[in-house]
């Protein structure tokens, strides 16, 4: 039914997906380790390099297509790699001052450093208006205070990149994005949580006990926080959606696999119609969803936060319903963990939490119609 050519290195990652990727991840499920070895050899394969090079012909499409292949086999490594190119080089690439790309930009690139971003907070999670990190402007720069919570890439990042209100020294308020070395004096990153999914991504908190900044840390050298900040979160999310759609994908050709077995009673599940009109659906679900991340894409829609949340949205219910129709499918050998059933299971349900959540994407796509005028009923 895919007819598009791809792009040699898309080939290049499905096929590692698929003979390596596939074998391991479940290792790195069981131990929570950090897979230095695969995550390294991504980025030997330039993955990020060619997403970022002038005049190569590997495009965003082709890098989510990427991330869509690795989460097929290994959704923590696609978080790895996905919160290393929205959270950290392309913020940098796209915001950072000619100091702040010539110090991050190229290192971030070829994984010599690993970032994050740092927005969610104890309580009151990402929400701008409530946000307690506060960046008090002084004679020499900044000094800022806050607790972030359950950051992705934080227990690994040499660079963090902190979200924060601002007040200058005239007393104006507004939000900003500070690029602060992890070493920094008052920087503590904290215990790597424990996780129901995705486990081999390293996900901590960050305290920022009256961190003095120079003014030269603030991301592109201006307070413009509500646009970097939508920036980023945008990016994040059709990572995101893609990563879904591995999950989704990923979960199918399990299920696959499993109803092909023959059975004593000579018949297979796949010959009955019932599992057949299941997993149609399925297959055509995957393949709208698809169609929505790129329809986005060639219309350059990459910034319209209403298509961003709906693609990111409908993504993340088919991984979730996906992995719950297979594993209901597959009964008592889906529920065991020596098969990857339960993993995609699991792994499913952060898409519809991180790069936030279903309900705050669903009151993003809301908010024209409560923006309307009043209708005066005749």
């Amino acid at each position: 039914m895919n007819t598009e050519k791809r792009h040699d290195l898309v080939v290049k990652v499905a096929e590692y997906s698929h003979d390596e990727l596939a074998n391991v991840a479940r290792h790195y499920d069981m131990s929570e380790e950090f897979p230095e070895k695969e995550i390294k050899h991504l980025f030997q394969m330039e993955i990020l390099e060619k997403l970022y090079a002038q005049g190569d012909d590997f495009t965003l499409h082709d890098y989510l297509s990427t991330i869509r292949l690795i989460c097929k086999n290994f959704p923590a490594l696609g978080s790895i790699l996905l919160t290393q190119e929205s959270h950290c080089v392309f913020p940098i690439a796209t915001f950072g001052t000619t100091k702040q790309k010539e110090k991050y930009f190229h290192r971030g690139l070829v994984g010599d450093i690993y970032g994050c971003f740092a927005l969610n907070e104890p309580i009151t999670g990402s929400d701008l208006e409530e946000m307690a990190t506060i960046a008090i402007e002084t004679p020499d720069g900044w000094e800022i205070t806050g607790q972030k919570d359950y950051i992705s890439n934080a227990p690994v990042a040499d660079v963090l990149l902190i979200a924060a209100k601002v007040r200058s020294l005239d007393g104006t308020e507004d939000y900003g994005v500070f690029v602060i070395d992890k070493k920094t004096p008052g920087v503590k990153v904290g215990r790597m949580e424990q996780k129901m999914g995705i486990k081999a991504l390293p996900v901590a908190g960050i305290k920022l006990d009256h961190v003095q900044l120079s003014k030269e840390q603030l991301l592109g050298g201006i307070i413009d926080g509500r646009k970097q900040i939508g920036y980023i979160l945008n990016r994040n999310r059709l990572a995101v959606a893609a990563q879904s759609l591995g999950i989704a994908g990923g979960a199918l050709d399990r299920g696959l696999t499993y109803v092909s077995y023959d059975r004593n009673i000579g018949k297979r599940l796949i010959d009955m119609q019932t599992t057949q009109f299941k997993l149609a659906d399925i297959e055509t679900q995957i393949y709208a969803a698809r169609a929505l991340l790129m329809q986005g894409l060639d219309n350059n829609d990459t910034q319209d936060d209403r298509f961003v949340a709906m693609t990111k949205l409908t993504a993340s219910n088919l991984a979730i319903e996906t992995t719950e129709t297979i594993i209901n499918l597959t009964g008592g050998y889906g529920y065991m963990r020596n098969n990857d059933i339960e993993r995609f299971v699991r792994d499913a349900k952060i898409t519809s939490i991180y790069g936030s959540s279903s309900d705050r994407l669903r009151k993003i796509i809301a908010q024209p119609w409560v923006e309307r005028k009043s209708i005066r009923k005749r």
